[in-house]
């Protein structure tokens, strides 16, 4: 039965996807029933799997076959392996159990929303097409019991994350966003990729439950550990968006706004720091590795939730906020505690994906991002969108007895636990979150209305697509924290602590922003140092573009002139040039006259001649 289930969620989004690729024209209409139903299909599924393992009840299990033989013999000198082999198959274990819940049950209701948000869009059909092939590349990668399957269904998140980026391909600014994600992505993958390369040489296996801390410190060296560790962490730098490959995420908002509810709050951006929950052992492993995470984690951290202190943007702020709490669970592992960060990865991934999905709500019907703008068409009026906007940004603001609260707060513990200057950095990004987010809920709540905007007539069957969805996230963000409730123990100082954090944060937020219209106007009138900065975003964007287009562009007409020049030049064409020019000149002793052939040989003859007398005269 768990084997038909695992079939069931892998196949569910390839099947969705290749019925709308093969429908007729005239029947493309149907395209959201095939992607919803089947995505339900998935979802119920899992849970079906959730209720008969809810104990965890004869977990873990794995469905194992072989794939391929590599060699019989050790490929490198000294290592004690010998025999290499491929597996495919899959690993269920409370771990992913988790994880495919919950991107199967995000993924229903991403998919449930969009038949209200893409309703009007003439490329539906192709959108739910890509959206339920992005649900058969999560899910195989979640589901997958080693490293190069994972990898491999990596790749394919990441090419449906660029179709669904770029999915207005006629926008400029989409088309560039799509190429940028896919191009930092792959920088960070080929890291990975060596990685697994060495893990399969140095240790000769890549399935999960192998790598174990212990079975690797007994065949590697410390110092390879930590190079293994490293390498694929770059993987997950790349896909989790942590410093500095963290570029590509907020210019992913160019996508549909359900995509980023999906793609890039709860799902694909989660599958990096999922990795590093289910190959724990190997990062573990190395003191040092664990070092470059939490070092990583925090940079993160701090570089996003400053970032999105100054976004006008609606989605941007919540991007931002997506590369903050990323760092934040990076950090959690970083410091040791897994448990902490997988914790916060699943209440964040339901309150993140239901603030996405709420302001589609709001730009779907004020046709803006711009957070000023939807407060002067009367964003508050919208009581529904503005109760979960307000449910949302408490929840991430860690507000007790909130899903945040819980999860933000296991982390802190960890991190304290750990390192005490860690631990300062992440209290300063819990406290530029509270900021953050009262701000933006404030400029929509407390502006001044210009010119309201009514909303369209809408068919109940919007009505529903759009409010079912917000509802349900809102409810699992709630049942995710009181199923992670055993694992959090009660600290009276780190209540005090989260409680000055947030009316810190908050009260700034309100010092400086109960008035939107008048705050609105001092930053026009007049920019800090740092808020310049900060719009300049640290300056790594144009750190890149200077590497790229200065650097690399001049690396590359360098190497290109090499090329003509040299290699095409010297080496490829004058050698063929020559080549023809004695074949010109050996043409000449063969033009058919006889009179030519006995000049030549009277020529040879008295040329041979007169050197053997030459040589004989010398010859004593």
């Amino acid at each position: 039965m768990d084997l038909a289930l695992l079939w069931t969620i892998q196949l569910s989004g390839l099947a969705a996807f290749l019925l709308i690729q093969l429908l007729p024209r005239s029947a493309k209409k149907i395209a959201p029933a095939i992607g919803i139903a089947l995505s339900f299909l998935a979802a119920a599924a899992s849970a079906k799997l959730l209720l008969d393992h809810a104990n965890g009840f004869g977990l873990p299990v794995q469905f194992s076959h072989p794939w391929l033989a590599v060699s019989d013999r050790a490929v490198w000198p000294n290592i004690p392996v010998e025999r290499y082999a491929l597996f495919v198959g899959f690993l269920l274990d409370p771990l992913n159990l988790t994880m495919i819940t919950l991107v199967t049950s995000i993924s229903f209701f991403v998919q449930l929303f969009s038949f209200y948000y893409m309703n009007e869009d003439r490329s539906r059909a192709r959108y739910f097409g890509f959206l339920s092939f992005f649900s058969f590349s999560m899910t195989g990668l979640v589901l997958s019991n080693n490293l190069l399957q994972t990898f491999l269904f990596w790749e394919l998140v990441g090419l449906t994350s660029y179709l669904l980026i770029g999915f207005w391909y006629e926008k400029e600014s989409a088309a560039t966003a799509a190429r940028k994600a896919f191009v930092v992505n792959r920088l960070a993958d080929l890291g990975f990729y060596l990685g697994i390369i060495l893990v399969l040489i140095l240790f000769g296996s890549l399935n999960f439950t192998d790598l174990k801390s212990q079975a690797l410190a007994q065949v590697l060296p410390p110092a390879t550990l930590t190079l293994v560790g490293v390498l694929v962490f770059l993987g997950v730098m790349g896909k989790s968006a942590q410093f500095p490959f963290h570029v590509w995420l907020p210019d992913a908002m160019e996508g549909p706004t359900p995509v980023s509810a999906l793609i890039h709050s709860a799902t694909m951006v989660a599958a990096g720091v999922f990795l590093l929950h289910r190959a724990f052992d190997l990062f573990s492993a190395s003191a040092t590795t664990l070092l470059v995470i939490l070092s990583v984690g925090c940079l993160t951290a701090l570089t996003g939730a400053a970032l999105a202190t100054i976004q006008r943007d609606m989605k941007r702020i919540l991007a931002y906020s997506t590369v903050s709490q990323l760092g934040l669970m990076t950090m959690a592992v970083g410091a040791g505690s897994s448990t902490a960060g997988f914790f916060h990865l699943s209440t964040h991934a339901y309150f993140k994906s239901l603030l996405f999905l709420t302001s589609g709500v709001f730009i779907h019907r004020f046709h803006t991002n711009d957070i000023w703008e939807i407060g002067q068409k009367g964003g508050k009026n919208d009581r529904l969108a503005i109760g979960f906007l307000a449910f949302g940004l408490l929840s991430l603001s860690g507000l007790p007895p909130l899903a945040g609260f819980f999860s933000k707060d296991l982390i802190l513990e960890a991190i304290k636990e750990k390192n005490l200057f860690f631990y300062s950095g992440a209290l300063f990004v819990s406290f530029l979150t509270a900021y953050y987010s009262f701000r933006m809920f404030l400029v929509i709540a407390r502006g001044r209305i210009r010119r309201e905007e009514r909303p369209h007539a809408e068919s109940r069957a919007l009505k529903i697509s759009r409010n079912v969805p917000l509802l349900c996230l809102a409810t699992l963000s709630l049942v995710a924290a009181f199923l992670g409730m055993p694992s959090f123990h009660f600290n009276f100082e780190m209540l005090l602590t989260t409680a000055a954090i947030l009316v810190s944060g908050g009260g700034l937020a309100i010092l400086r922003f109960r008035d939107p219209e008048a705050a609105e106007q001092k930053l026009l009138a007049g920019k800090t140092f740092m808020q310049k900065i900060l719009e300049r975003k640290f300056f790594i964007d144009d750190a890149y573009e200077f590497l790229v287009k200065k650097v690399g562009l001049a690396i590359a007409h360098a190497l290109n002139r090499f090329d003509r020049t040299v290699i095409n030049g010297l080496m490829v064409n004058e050698t063929s040039f020559s080549v023809m020019r004695l074949g010109r000149l050996a043409a000449l002793l063969q033009n058919g006259a006889l009179q030519d052939y006995l000049a030549w040989a009277m020529t040879g003859g008295v040329l041979i001649l007169f050197a053997f007398l030459h040589f004989y005269r010398g010859t004593p």
